[in-house]
């Protein structure tokens, strides 16, 4: 079924208004310097919170190591070691610091302790007769200070090459939170880069449909739609985007923090990645359209909530952010995204229902499908 054909409208770009949704969302409040950078080698990363990855977020950080192993591990905080690790996969070697406050921090893909951890843990896996375990730790064996070396980074477990992966956790809950909004020392000047846009035929499931791709133009930090304006034959039609972030100094393409659309001034939906659990790091493949990525497309973030994905970091209204048009009238989208920072890119575009009839038959300009 034909749902979408395309004008240029090229004055409706010369006049769109300015606003802003910064309050749309309310970031979280967490202590700032509260933490130190986990590792001694350069204060880079990786992957960041909330990247996109095959059924899963990524959650936490992936520090850089210089690509080498045996970097010293700080402890981040003041705390005591409350749990280790052992795996032959997923984090490998890892080490649990719960601290003041109610934070647990996570090192992953260690290789050895520092010596009277690794002394205790080995006494242990003797009397278990296991070399793999999970050990719960009373908090007055191993007080750490902050700063106070722990472990040599590595590349055990499910590790593809050298690096820390560091979390911050709720200690009660378990939930990750995204370390980036503790004011860890990641320089970071650069805005989102956001490379193409996405329109669904809400009429049905976006399931049922592959959706339209929209190349995009940049002029500063602004986007708009490369081919012009939107003009759809649906009564109502969801977005979705492909965006990454990158941080000062590396060709790295990591996750974005928070992207928000409004329709006519107004701000309807959007997604902000503050903490995740692993109990919902699965949603990834409904807050994505899984469809076009498991056929061999790109990641394309639904602006809308999909039916069913009970995902916590989605805010819509009543319209959860599906855009309806009577037949003739015309809407204003503004997409904002942010990276953890505070840079922000957008994309700005008009989207118009025809009046026409739709005929199946017939071959039209302009018409997409």
């Amino acid at each position: 079924m034909r749902f979408l054909l395309q004008k240029n409208f090229f004055v409706f770009l010369i006049v769109l208004p300015i606003w802003g949704n910064a309050q749309f969302f309310i970031q979280p409040s967490y202590p700032q310097d509260f933490f130190q950078w986990p590792v001694g080698a350069v204060k880079a990363i990786v992957a960041n919170f909330g990247e996109l990855r095959p059924n899963h977020y990524h959650m936490g950080l992936d520090c850089r190591t210089e690509q080498v192993v045996n970097k010293p591990v700080y402890a981040a905080a003041d705390g005591y070691i409350a749990k280790v690790k052992i795996e032959p996969f997923g984090f490998g070697r890892a080490i649990y610091i719960n601290h003041p406050g109610g934070y647990t921090t996570l090192y992953a893909h260690l290789n050895d302790f520092y010596d009277p951890l690794e002394k205790y843990i080995t006494q242990k896996q003797y009397e278990l007769k296991c070399w793999a375990v999970f050990l719960d730790i009373p908090p007055n064996i191993f007080t750490v200070k902050k700063g106070q070396q722990i472990a040599w980074s590595g590349t055990t477990g499910g590790s593809q090459g050298p690096h820390l992966h560091f979390e911050i956790r709720e200690t009660g809950t378990d939930k990750v939170l995204n370390p980036l909004l503790f004011n860890m020392p990641i320089t970071d000047k650069i805005a989102p880069d956001i490379i193409r846009l996405a329109a669904y035929d809400r009429s049905k499931s976006t399931y049922e449909q592959s959706p339209v791709l929209f190349s995009l133009k940049k002029t500063g930090n602004t986007y708009s739609v490369a081919s012009g304006n939107i003009t759809v034959y649906a009564e109502k039609t969801s977005f979705a985007i492909s965006a990454f972030d990158r941080y000062t100094g590396s060709t790295n393409h990591n996750g974005i923090y928070q992207a928000v659309m409004s329709v006519d001034n107004v701000p309807v939906s959007g997604f902000q990645l503050n903490q995740i659990s692993y109990d919902e790091t699965r949603y990834l493949n409904a807050h994505i359209d899984y469809k076009t990525k498991i056929n061999g497309g790109p990641y394309l973030q639904h602006l809308s909530r999909l039916p069913g994905n009970p995902a916590q970091h989605y805010k819509t209204d009543a319209s959860n952010g599906v855009v309806s048009l009577e037949p003739g009238q015309s809407k204003i989208i503004k997409i904002e995204v942010w990276d953890a920072n505070n840079n922000k890119s957008e994309l700005i575009f008009t989207i118009t229902r025809s009046n026409a009839i739709k005929n199946p038959q017939a071959t039209t300009a302009g018409i997409l499908f």
